[in-house]
């Protein structure tokens, strides 16, 4: 190999190393646990983007099932990024905002405020879902350091804040609750797939929000909670194919029963 190469090399290596962001202190304790089928305190207390102080079980018991990210609105990248992938897929989605989900953001930051909340909101809100008229679907809420302990921990979403940048190294992770506060599905990565989310907010629905079509799709497809993703079942998308197969065969032979019987009939 050329010098000048192996100089370039090392000198680039140097520079990433120099310049990582987060320390393996803090990327060592980011990691998420596995609480599906936990249930959050409903007594937790937040403060909306609109100033209102309200506890989590206001989202609970109304029918909906919830979608959750822990953030923070001064977030250079990763919680941007993990936003921007959620409602993209959601926008994709041909699920309704407000009639078939509720969408909660949380700041793992104790020191932002209502104001900051809101001006997230905003922009998402302007960017996605300007032509939803009630945008009440999707609250961006603050709280203090206690009420965040208990939701990450009962969330299992594992956070570092690093005082040298002033910055929370943090797992890209986003969480479906079942209407009565439930952990069901957990969704990692910055770009959730429209599909799988759609897929864990149907099964968290309890099938209260779902067409036969979306029926069929929770029967064809499994979650895997190492994942976070959903994968299709071959057997029972066999089955379905099969069963689809044999109803086609059907209607099709009973037209060709009922055109044999027409013609019949005007011979006769």
């Amino acid at each position: 190999m050329n010098k000048s190469y192996i100089i370039l090399y090392f000198s680039i290596m140097s520079f990433v190393l120099a310049n990582s962001t987060y320390s393996d202190t803090h990327l060592n304790s980011i990691d998420v646990e596995n609480k599906l089928g936990t249930y959050l305190s409903k007594d937790t207390e937040l403060i909306t983007d609109s100033n209102e102080k309200i506890k989590i079980n206001n989202f609970f018991n109304n029918g909906l099932p919830l979608v959750l990210v822990m953030a923070y609105y001064e977030c250079p990248m990763l919680c941007t990024l993990v936003l921007n992938g959620l409602s993209d897929a959601l926008f994709k989605s041909d699920l309704n905002p407000g009639k078939d989900y509720e969408i909660l953001t949380v700041s793992i930051d104790p020191n932002e405020n209502y104001q900051l909340a809101k001006q997230k909101k905003d922009s998402y809100i302007s960017k996605y879902f300007n032509d939803i008229k009630d945008k009440d679907f999707w609250t961006f809420a603050t709280t203090d350091q206690k009420n965040i302990n208990k939701i990450t921990s009962e969330l299992g979403f594992n956070y570092s804040y690093d005082s040298k940048i002033d910055q929370y190294a943090h797992s890209a992770v986003v969480y479906v609750l079942t209407d009565d506060g439930m952990v069901s599905k957990q969704i990692f990565g910055i770009s959730p797939t429209s599909t799988d989310l759609k897929l864990s907010i149907l099964s968290a629905s309890d099938n209260s929000v779902s067409s036969i079509f979306d029926k069929i799709m929770l029967y064809c497809y499994q979650y895997d909670p190492q994942t976070g993703g959903y994968s299709m079942i071959a057997s029972n998308a066999m089955k379905v194919s099969g069963t689809i197969s044999v109803f086609l065969i059907f209607i099709f032979l009973s037209i060709l029963w009922i055109k044999e019987r027409i013609g019949f009939e005007r011979k006769v």
